[in-house]
């Protein structure tokens, strides 16, 4: 396990968003593969639907975010569960990160906006944007928990 400060971890518990679930290494695995695949798909729609290649940039990052919060023993609550990945991921990476978190953050926003707001254009330089912040992101993760 990393280290995640006792205060950070108090008030995200206090909150009501996150609670413990069991380590479970295969689970771990599949979500690092799967934020894998979704780079790779990210990559092959650049050119044809940005929105796309955003869209699962943003969920590898989200996969990721969740290996990382599984291998601490934690899953996101009811309520809020993007926000508590990104807080929860904070939390763990610290301020070395913040960058990277602050460009995870935008991007659940914008990706939040694109389903709500279907008018809302991503432009080509936005999704080649978002895949080089996922794919630093997943990187970041990866040798967080070093795989």
């Amino acid at each position: 396990m990393t280290r995640i400060s006792d205060d950070r971890l108090g008030k995200l518990k206090r909150d009501g968003l996150i609670k413990e679930c069991p380590f479970n290494p295969k689970a771990i695995e599949k979500l690092l593969e799967r934020a894998a695949i979704d780079l790779d798909t990210a990559q092959r729609n650049l050119n044809d639907d940005p929105e796309c290649s955003f869209t699962y940039s943003y969920n590898a990052m989200l996969r990721s975010g969740l290996a990382l919060m599984s291998q601490e023993g934690y899953r996101p609550d009811i309520k809020d569960k993007h926000q508590t990945v990104v807080r929860f991921v904070a939390a763990v990476l610290g301020k070395k990160m913040d960058q990277l978190i602050t460009d995870y953050n935008v991007m659940r926003r914008k990706r939040n906006r694109f389903i709500y707001e279907p008018d809302m254009p991503c432009s080509r330089k936005e999704a080649e944007f978002a895949l080089a912040a996922a794919r630093r992101f997943v990187e970041s993760i990866r040798t967080v928990l070093g795989r």
